[in-house]
């Protein structure tokens, strides 16, 4: 859609009563008195002081060059001047009326959207519960989630295209809380020796084939190389149900935040001692909504 081009004339107009020091106040000021007749019941409908308005008419009038008002005793009422000033001033006055009514439509429109970044492949577990919660307390809430790589919802942040992000790691230059640890578990084909433990420590994993989830390949490839070095080799899938039917096919174990642990035929899932994942709720560069508040107020430990 085009941009409209702006009005000249108005700016114009705008620009001539800048240099006659003409305000708002001297608009609503002079139309008052002439909707009501005079400047003591223009005070009362304004709630100022009747001196106030007579002030702000008669410094109105010395710029101008030209009375508004014939005064008498029963009151005022406009002179020929007065009237041509007083049909330009309700069509400007007006025209403001209606751009301040619509910029005030457009923010409250612009604040019942939450734009959230989520680790593409990831959201399930305290993210999910968090959502719906939001949602049940917020039914008119419009969520718009966009998935990404920790760089690209990093710089979205930044740029204030979303309003906040879950990430694993905290983008320098924005503000941050932690939001919640899930625990690291791993995914083991039912027939694996391993399925018949409770839970498992990372030398279980060594000599293993691991694979783990696009999202957080950085991180757990990290934990992986301090807690087994070299025996263990690494694999990628680019979700936790694609992972999921891999380990079912005997393709290797599984390294998921438990919340991301999906059912699958042949597949099980154990703890790995000790090892979590912290997740942080990062803001946006942009005015912070009520509704981030809201959901930030629903992190765990938050109250």
């Amino acid at each position: 859609m085009s941009t409209p081009a702006p009005d000249l004339s108005v700016i114009d107009q705008g620009q001539a009563s800048a240099r006659a020091g003409l305000g708002l106040h001297h608009l609503r000021y002079v139309l008052a008195a002439a909707e009501h007749g005079g400047f003591r019941r223009a005070a009362r409908r304004l709630g100022v002081q009747q001196s106030a308005v007579s002030r702000r008419i008669q410094e109105l009038e010395g710029r101008l060059g030209a009375p508004i008002f014939e005064r008498g005793p029963q009151g005022v009422r406009l002179t020929s001047a007065g009237e041509d000033f007083v049909r330009g001033a309700q069509g400007a006055v007006g025209e403001l009326d209606l751009t301040v009514e619509r910029a005030t439509e457009a923010a409250r429109a612009d604040h019942a959207i939450l734009r959230l970044g989520v680790l593409a492949g990831l959201g399930g577990g305290v993210l999910q519960d968090l959502l719906r919660k939001l949602v049940a307390t917020e039914p008119r809430l419009a969520l718009e989630l966009v998935e990404g790589g920790a760089e690209t919802l990093a710089a979205a942040l930044g740029q204030g295209r979303l309003d906040l992000a879950f990430l694993l790691t905290r983008p320098a230059g924005l503000v941050s809380t932690p939001a919640w640890r899930e625990r690291l578990v791993v995914a083991v084909p039912v027939a694996d020796p391993l399925a018949e433990a409770a839970s498992l420590c990372w030398t279980d994993l060594a000599g293993r084939r691991l694979l783990v989830v696009e999202p957080v390949a950085g991180l757990v490839g990290d934990l992986v190389l301090r807690r087994v070095g070299a025996m263990a080799v690494l694999g990628r899938s680019t979700a936790p149900a694609s992972l999921a039917r891999l380990v079912a096919l005997g393709q290797g174990l599984g390294l998921v935040g438990e919340g991301d642990a999906c059912r699958a035929t042949g597949v099980v899932y154990r703890p790995l001692a000790r090892s979590f994942l912290s997740f942080d709720a990062v803001l946006g560069r942009r005015p912070e909504k009520p509704v981030v508040r809201q959901l930030l107020a629903l992190l765990p430990g938050a109250a």
